[in-house]
């Protein structure tokens, strides 16, 4: 007989699949469970998992999501028309649970990914550029390609896709 604890053949993959045997008692489907307080917001995670799937089609196979969060950043600020820094970006970014910035040193290979690919960045996306600021030299504005802006506008269009209708 097979215990109720999942065993090593019941994988995170299986479930997705939908492979997993439905004859277990999975405490993760349990009325109580806390997978029964997050159902109602399936709709979120659904819109939340296709916008990263299609960051991941484009994106290099090794971009961290601290590389993510930084193209993110910079969109939104974008979006809204402001102009933004690399410092900026780095303070917005805030810090972790440790209270360590979650950008700190590592901005600098954060934002480069996004700018025109070099020999030492041949995976770059060119997705954005740096622009120098006119009265400042020593400041330096981050701004999207048209390339970054149809990436980050296909991955609004996933955000923004209306809630399917409940069937009757």
């Amino acid at each position: 007989m097979r215990s109720a604890a999942l065993s090593c053949e019941d994988t995170l993959d299986m479930f997705i699949e939908h492979k997993a045997k439905p004859t277990h008692p999975l405490r993760l489907l349990q009325k109580d469970s806390l997978m029964a307080s997050i159902k109602s917001h399936v709709w979120t995670f659904t819109t939340f998992a296709l916008a990263v799937q299609e960051l991941a089609r484009e994106l290099p196979p090794r971009v961290t999501l601290r590389q993510l969060l930084t193209f993110a950043l910079i969109v939104e600020e974008v979006s809204m028309g402001r102009d933004v820094t690399i410092a900026e970006i780095r303070k917005k970014a805030g810090s972790d649970k440790l209270g360590e910035e979650l950008l700190g040193q590592s901005i600098g290979r954060s934002y480069q990914l996004f700018l025109k690919p070099t020999k030492k960045e041949p995976d770059a996306l060119g997705w954005a550029y740096v622009e120098e600021n006119e009265d400042d030299r020593r400041e330096k504005f981050l701004r999207l390609t048209p390339e970054g802006e149809a990436v980050a506008i296909k991955i609004a269009s996933y955000l923004k896709s209306p809630k399917p209708k409940d069937k009757p």
